[in-house]
């Protein structure tokens, strides 16, 4: 909205509003008629003077809200939730605006009684208007920049550094709730979770880069380019600071990644500097600087080196409907020491994995030379897994796919991690981002093949290859009721399964033991397992 529109609408705003009291019996031929004295007026003048100044800002807001309002309607209609959220934070603004009036009681009652006597009176009204106090509205912003492929949209200073990748600015169109693009710094300490390692140490950098006050230039690909969790209210923007001599050239993303005080967090529609930090922080990651220096955070009791466990990701899932468990991580000791995995978690680049019921179960063991599969949705019906797999239980797929179309370099990591404490902890083991560079990553010997080399008789992970190719790798187990012992192993030696006899039967002194037969047997009939595998049986006495 203009300048001019939005004086129209306070105008006609308060127009109808004074019309409405006026009466003709306060029409007056002199302004002395009022018998006002000086200092009512003057404290009328500097309430609406404080009046005007508290809502700069909400007018500011408000006129956003309704110009992304507006134009979210007309290219996407009512039922996007882009719209959705633009309306919200409209009412938001407008709601905003009118407890703000309205908390104006004196000054709306002393003012509608001067008001309308002057408007009764039109011979007055430019008298009184050359005396009235003056409010300025804040310029519109100025037009957009162009440069390779972004846009600079605002200028500003900065409010205050909320954390490693989010800065309040107050620009041309009120207080912006910046989010950086490109990066994901660890987070910071909340009520629901305490601080990941390197959280403390990216805010302070920022706070260095970004004083209060500091100028900061804001520019992204899309003007409307927000962070879900907020809409319109937490915008996309690359963050530059100015340089010595004054110049908009400090990238404030690229130090975090320099400084390993950040994740590379691409994003499809934002892309122009994905490739860009990708190889920053690989550059980070093989210097073995900050939080990639395995020993950033103190109080550690893991002694693991770095490189003492490999890894490799799958972000696509083969299964149906993109099922949460065709997602996987292999995580491959290189010693020949066990690790004790209990407490330990992987994370992705956003925070989908970061609630601390996503840490691996007690128990939980890298054998020496082995290899742990992780998948990150539930396990499958009639599929159980191995005693070398875990599931975490998440509903939904989650990696974004490793895609260099369009030059755009999108991806996802998974990032394997100690556990917090009280005073530290949280240090990485090993990580993987994909899209690798310069071309994408290929799948290691050892995903494939045995320590002695030779082909591996079910691929990796295990479970997943026997529910895609049952037929191949599954063998499926039959029930057992009612069989004896002897009747059990024959069942399954066909099948190359094993099974182990667990007698539940619990014989009297002096009486003669009765048949045995199978009561119970785990895993169910009609679960598949690979050969080799076992079948626990319990048996007791018929009858």
């Amino acid at each position: 909205m203009s300048f001019l529109k939005r004086v129209a609408v306070v105008t006609l705003t308060l127009s109808s509003l004074l019309l409405s009291t006026t009466q003709s019996g306060f029409a007056i031929t002199s302004l002395r008629e009022l018998a006002i004295a000086d200092d009512e007026v003057i404290a009328i003048q500097g309430r609406f003077i404080s009046l005007a100044t508290s809502i700069t800002p909400l007018v500011d807001r408000t006129t956003f809200a309704r110009e992304e309002f507006l134009r979210l309607r007309s290219e996407s209609g009512s039922n996007s939730p882009e719209f959705q959220a633009a309306h919200n934070f409209f009412r938001a603004q407008v709601r905003g605006l009118y407890k703000t009036f309205a908390a104006e009681s004196q000054i709306k009652s002393q003012s509608t009684r001067i008001f309308s006597q002057i408007l009764a009176s039109p011979q007055k009204v430019t008298e009184f208007i050359a005396t009235r106090p003056v409010v300025y509205l804040p310029p519109e912003c100025p037009p957009a920049v162009a440069l390779d492929g972004e846009s600079i949209w605002e200028t500003g200073k900065v409010v205050r550094v909320v954390d490693g990748d989010t800065v309040l600015v107050q620009t041309c169109r009120g207080e912006l709730d910046v989010r950086l693009i490109g990066v994901q710094a660890p987070e910071t300490v909340k009520p629901t979770h305490a601080a990941q390692c390197g959280a403390a140490e990216a805010t302070r950098l920022m706070q260095a880069m970004l004083p209060i006050g500091a100028e900061v230039q804001l520019r992204s690909n899309n003007y409307a380019s927000a962070n879900n969790f907020q809409a319109l209210a937490r915008p996309y923007r690359y963050i530059f600071a100015k340089d010595a001599q004054g110049n908009f050239t400090v990238d404030v993303q690229a130090k975090l990644l320099e400084a390993g005080l950040a994740l590379w967090f691409p994003n499809e529609n934002e892309f122009v500097r994905n490739y860009q930090y990708l190889e920053k922080l690989n550059e980070a990651a093989s210097k073995q600087v900050g939080i990639w220096a395995g020993n950033f955070c103190k109080n550690e009791s893991d002694k693991t080196p770095l490189g003492g466990i490999e890894i490799w990701i799958e972000t696509d899932s083969p299964l149906p409907n993109e099922n949460p468990f065709g997602e996987y991580v292999l995580l491959r000791n290189t010693t020949n020491q066990n690790i004790d995995l209990s407490g330990w978690g992987i994370r992705d680049t956003s925070l989908e994995l970061f609630d601390p019921k996503y840490s691996f179960p007690v128990g939980t063991l890298l054998k020496g030379q082995g290899i742990l599969t992780i998948y990150l949705g539930s396990a499958l019906a009639n599929f159980p897994l191995s005693q070398d797999e875990i599931a975490l239980g998440l509903t939904k797929a989650i990696l974004q796919n490793p895609s260099n179309a369009g030059g755009k370099y999108t991806g996802d990591g998974i990032y394997l991690q100690t556990p917090l404490v009280a005073n530290g902890g949280g240090n990485m083991r090993a990580w993987m981002h994909r899209y690798c560079i310069p071309k994408d990553c290929v799948r290691p010997d050892w995903v494939t093949k045995n320590l002695d080399g030779s082909e591996r008789s079910i691929p990796l992970p295990q479970t997943l290859s026997i529910a895609l190719n049952p037929s191949k790798y599954g063998r499926v187990v039959p029930d057992m009721t009612g069989l004896t012992e002897e009747q059990a192993r024959l069942a399954l030696s066909p099948l190359q399964l094993d099974v182990v006899i667990i007698d539940r039967s619990e014989a009297q002194s002096g009486q003669t033991p009765g048949e045995k037969s199978v009561v119970d047997q785990n895993p169910k009939a009609g679960a598949n397992l690979p050969p080799k595998g076992t079948v626990t049986a319990f048996v007791d006495i018929k009858g």
